[in-house]
Order: C-alpha cells, then structure tokens, then sequence
C-alpha cells in the first residue's frame, strides 16, 4: 500500500513538473515573440527618430543623392524643363522670325526656328547637366539640406534656430538678420541716418496652426520610444532565457526568432519596394532614380536589419553546437581532440611560454566571455554592417583557437572520451 502512494505520488510530482516545465516554455516562448516583434519596430523607431532629430544623420542619408548619377540626371532633366518651359523658347523663336520677316527676310526664315530653339534647349541642358554632376552642386545640395532640416527640426521641437522660431501653435521667422542687412545696404548708399537704426528682433509669423502642440508631443514620443525600446527588447530577452527551462535552448529561440523576424521583414521591405516601383505615377520619369533614392534613404534600415538576421543566425548555430545533437557532439568531439594536438605540438617544439599555458587554462572561459563581450561593444560603438558583423565574428573566433590551444600547450595528457551527449 504504501509503495502505490509512493509511485502514485511520484506519477503526480513527475506530470507537476511537466507542466510547470511546458509552462515555462510557453512563458518563455511568448516573452521571445514580444521582444522579437518590438526589436523590428525598433529599428525603424530609432530610424525615424535619428532623420527627424539629428541633422548630421540627415544630412549624410541625403547627401550620397547629389552624387549618384542616376538622380543627378533625373534632377538635370527636371531643371532643363523648367527652365525651358518658363522662358517659352518656342515663342521667343517664332517673335524672332516675325522680327526678321518685317525686315525683309524671306518666309523661309520660319524653318530656322526649330532648329534654333534645339540648339537653344540643347546648349540649356549641357550647362544643367555639367553644374548638376558639379562637385559645386554637391556642396550646394548639403548646404540646403542642412539648412532645411535645422528648421524642420525647430518645428517639431521648438527649440528654435537662429531664423525659425516654433512656440505654441506658430511658427515665425526672425526679420532681425534681414533689418541688418538692409541697415548695412542703407548705409553703403549714403543714407546716414541708417546707423540710429538698433538692433532689434522682429518676429513674423509664417503660419500657426493648433496640430503644432500635437505634432510636437508626437515626436517627443518617438524620440522616447527611440531611446529605450531597444532597452526593453535586450530585457525582455534576458528575462525569456532567465524562465526558459532550459537557457541553452532559450538562447538558441531568442536566435532563431531575431534572424527569421529580421528575414521576413526585409522581405516584406523588398515587396513593398517592387510593388512602389511598378505603382509610379504617370508624371515620374526616372523610375531608376527613384529606386536609388529608396536605396539610399533606407539603406541603413536593411543594414539593420541584416545585421540582426546575421547576429540572430550566430546565436543559434552556436547554441546548436554546444547542445546534444548527434553532429554537434560529435563535432565538439574531433574540434577538442585536433584543438589537444595542436596544443600539445605547441608544447613540444620548446618555445618558451612561461606560466601563459598555465593562466589560460585557469581562465580560458572568463577570457573568452571577456573577448565576447569587448566584440559586441566594439562592433557596437562602430556601427558597423554585416560585412564588419562576420569579420568580427571570425576575428573572435581565431581569438578563441588561439587561446584554447595556447591553453592546451604543455598540458598533461588526458585519455580521449568517447563523444557523449550533453544533457542541456
């Protein structure tokens, strides 16, 4: 009797434990979705927020469209049509051959207008087209971006530039610098009495609207969510592996979900991309500057997000590779072993390494977690792309080798274990 209570309750404590287990998972598992989905959302937060708010990033997403040559010569084309229709050569060619014709020139004179007025549209377009692939032009389109986007700043912020001034629902612009100017202009001509003109601010309201307060708060939330989601996300994470029951598998999802999430929207992003392209409006002209001009603008965006694809995909291979796995055993297996060779060849070839073999082996796994750690920070602090995200995953692979086998040098031989499945 008392060994049935004794199985009974040992059945009850074992199911107990697989669904506080399976619960777990599920916790887990949703607090990955979450931090997943937020991370996406991040990226683009972080994105919008550094374009509205920080002119130096602005000025370097627009600055590359000056110089890509497919838009400088949609911009040329643009011009040279303007320019063109609003001085109407067409009838400044036919009032010139009136002209002629009331002095005696012969009707012929007509045919000559069309080739004239080519000439002119073509001469007009050369001179565009030479300014527009100018290195004066590029200057000239990141001063004007510049500019604009410090008063765009000062709208949704207001805090107010030299010129721009946002308070309440206005917007003005201070006339001061303009009264200096046309005192300095005054004087220059002789009218003295322009120096008893004092310095003053004028201001003049450009338009005022009720939305500005709105609009304001708007953008203090971006700038807020920009600031702290990505925190948010990192916690989330950390508390996901923290419930899983299981941390290496946690981390091998937490991996799995940041790479497929990073995937599907940068698939998402290349379908919108086709579907804008094939969509254009009639008026557009250059589909391929305007497919530039989406790959510039958001090409940090797509860095971003390969970068957490690529990240995401490290986590979990490694995460598979130390799990138990027939393959990934058996891998650990022969890398350990070739690792143990080459130490032990290290060792026997005299080089003199003093107590480094010694100090590694104490410490080898709190000097790797420490290169890590530095990784991550400085590719962090860099900025840097996928290609820069793989040169420093492998740099701090071969730091890792190096250190095991540096470790395994002069070590005393240990019999080979048969590869044994790992029970995490």
């Amino acid at each position: 009797m008392a060994g049935e209570q004794a199985r009974a309750a040992t059945g009850t404590a074992r199911t107990m434990g697989r669904g506080t287990r399976a619960g777990r998972w599920v916790g887990a598992i949703a607090l990955v979705t979450v931090a997943a989905l937020l991370a996406m959302v991040s990226v683009l937060a972080v994105f919008a927020r550094n374009q509205l708010l920080d002119t130096d990033r602005f000025v370097a997403t627009m600055s590359p469209l000056a110089r890509d040559p497919a838009v400088q010569d949609a911009i040329a084309r643009r011009l040279t049509s303007e320019v063109t229709d609003r001085v109407d050569l067409d009838r400044l060619g036919r009032e010139a051959s009136d002209w002629l014709k009331r002095q005696g020139a012969p009707p012929a004179v007509d045919s000559l207008v069309g080739p004239a007025v080519g000439g002119a549209e073509s001469f007009i377009s050369r001179q565009i087209t030479a300014i527009v692939h100018s290195g004066t032009f590029a200057q000239a389109w990141d001063a004007a971006t510049r500019a604009a986007h410090k008063n765009l700043d000062a709208v949704l912020t207001g805090h107010g530039s030299t010129a721009i001034k946002s308070e309440g629902t206005t917007v003005s612009v201070d006339l001061g610098a303009l009264i200096a100017t046309v005192k300095q202009r005054l004087q220059a001509q002789g009218f003295g009495l322009a120096s008893k003109i004092p310095a003053v601010n004028v201001e003049f309201v450009l338009f005022s609207s009720a939305q500005l307060p709105k609009l304001r708060n708007y953008v203090t939330l971006l700038d807020t969510v920009a600031t702290w989601l990505p925190w948010v996300c990192l916690v989330l994470l950390a508390i996901a592996v923290a419930v899983a029951p299981a941390h290496r598998r946690g981390l091998l999802v937490v991996g799995v979900f940041l790479a497929v999430g990073a995937l599907l929207v940068l698939a998402a992003m290349a379908v919108l991309r086709a579907y804008y392209l094939n969509n254009l409006p009639p008026q557009v002209h250059s589909p391929t500057a305007v497919a530039h001009i989406l790959d510039h603008v958001l090409g940090r965006t797509h860095q971003a997000y390969r970068v957490i694809a690529v990240l995401g995909a490290l986590l979990a291979i490694v995460c598979w590779l130390a799990g138990p796995a027939r393959p990934a055993v058996a891998l650990r297996h022969v890398t350990g072993r070739g690792l143990d060779a080459t130490g032990a060849a290290l060792g026997r070839t005299g080089v003199p390494l003093g107590p480094v073999p010694r100090v590694l082996r104490r410490y080898h796994v709190a000097i790797d977690i420490v290169a890590l750690v530095l990784a991550l920070l400085g590719f962090v602090l860099t900025g840097a792309g996928v290609n820069s995200a793989i040169g420093f995953g492998l740099g701090l692979l071969a730091l890792v080798l190096v250190v095991e086998i540096l470790a395994r040098a002069g070590a005393p031989a240990a019999p080979a274990a048969a590869p044994t499945p790992d029970p995490a």
